[in-house]
């Protein structure tokens, strides 16, 4: 019986290290455009002078701010609505989805996810603000709070 057991467990053995052998690993981790967005980032993607440039010309858009509400009341752009990222799958429905909406967070992580969700949901015209509101901090106006 021992035998019999030893005999299976090389098997297994052998097995396993025949499918080790046979991956093929990434020699190096994917870029952040890579692992994150599945699709055409400049599609899916606004920087913060293209933002700038919306708001000046008066063109309809949500401002979609997807940070923690402790963040919010640090710094916010101006008419922006606050669903937090891990509420927006409840929440998703006080966003308006005839008219494009702008996701923004910290960095713009978090935005990423906020629009892919929103993409998947059915959500026509949404797009991640590159940067976050860090990068909006530094481009746009200087004055606002960078944490």
């Amino acid at each position: 019986m021992f035998r019999h057991i030893k005999k299976i467990l090389k098997k297994i053995r052998q097995r396993y290290i025949r499918n080790l052998q046979g991956r093929n690993l990434p020699k190096a981790a994917p870029s952040v455009s890579e692992a994150i967005l599945p699709l055409d980032a400049d599609t899916y993607t606004i920087t913060p002078n293209q933002l700038k440039e919306m708001m000046d010309e008066n063109k309809p858009f949500v401002l979609l701010d997807v940070r923690e509400k402790w963040e919010y009341e640090m710094v916010h752009l101006e008419e922006a609505i606050l669903i937090p990222l891990g509420e927006l799958p409840k929440r998703f429905r006080e966003v308006t989805p005839a008219v494009e909406i702008i996701v923004y967070c910290h960095w713009g992580m978090r935005s990423l996810d906020a629009a892919f969700l929103l993409q998947q949901l059915g959500f026509k015209s949404v797009k991640s603000l590159v940067g976050g509101i860090d990068r909006w901090a530094q481009e746009i106006d200087t004055r606002i709070l960078r944490y």
